[in-house]
């Protein structure tokens, strides 16, 4: 199975001037070819809309061509819209892990790729142990630009040896960091871990189309540390 991260926040020491939350938005497929044709259709259907939206070139180039979906530059509306657009018809269902940074040790924050990679050990063993993923293997792709260059190498080896040989779970895990906007579907994780955390910092701005999503059937349990 394809599964899609990338993250909204921090990890840091609790302060009053930086943002209580860091999110990872988890995009998991049910079919990965119709999605990406959803992708294209939602970027076609909304192009000047989104063009509009981009305040700094960070998903159009100064020429008008389209670089990638960045959930930052989306109004309340274009949020809501991506939302309704992306989940209907089965094709994806979408996993939250949401970190409290005013609940963490301080251990936590000496290591924050370590942090990164723990709480993804404990968001798929809980996942695969409660049955949402059903899968045997997994291939998680990554955005690159969020992870340290020496941690990289790290994450696939640690989920293999926690996940496949301590737990038994599944036969085997493959990592691999992108550059997203080269993977379109990591864009979409993008949209959705921004989402919650937009919900999160606006204090529930978000909450009503979130639950009608959860009640659909759309977004898994959230998986809250520390817990």
């Amino acid at each position: 199975m394809n599964v899609y991260m990338d993250e909204s926040g921090s990890v840091h020491p609790v302060d009053g001037s930086l943002n209580r939350f860091f999110i990872i938005g988890v995009a998991l497929p049910n079919n990965h070819a119709k999605l990406k044709r959803v992708y294209k259709v939602f970027v076609r259907k909304k192009f000047d809309a989104l063009k509009k939206l981009d305040k700094n070139h960070k998903m159009f180039r100064e020429d008008g061509s389209f670089i990638e979906l960045k959930g930052a530059c989306f109004n309340h509306e274009m949020k809501v819209e991506f939302m309704r657009f992306f989940c209907q018809n089965e094709v994806l269902k979408i996993g939250y892990v949401m970190l409290d940074n005013h609940k963490l040790q301080s251990k936590f924050i000496e290591n924050k790729a370590r942090t990164f990679n723990y709480l993804l050990k404990l968001f798929f063993t809980n996942a695969l142990q409660r049955k949402y993923i059903a899968d045997k293997e997994l291939f998680l792709q990554i955005d690159e630009r969020n992870i340290r260059t020496d941690s990289k190498f790290s994450l696939e080896d640690y989920l293999n040896q926690e996940i496949v040989l301590n737990l038994d779970l599944l036969e085997d895990i493959k990592v691999k960091y992108y550059n997203s906007v080269d993977n379109q579907l990591i864009q979409v994780a993008d949209v959705f871990s921004n989402i919650l955390y937009s919900n999160l910092v606006t204090q529930g701005a978000y909450q009503q189309e979130l639950m009608q999503l959860r009640r659909a059937g759309y977004l898994l349990p959230m998986f809250r540390f520390p817990k």
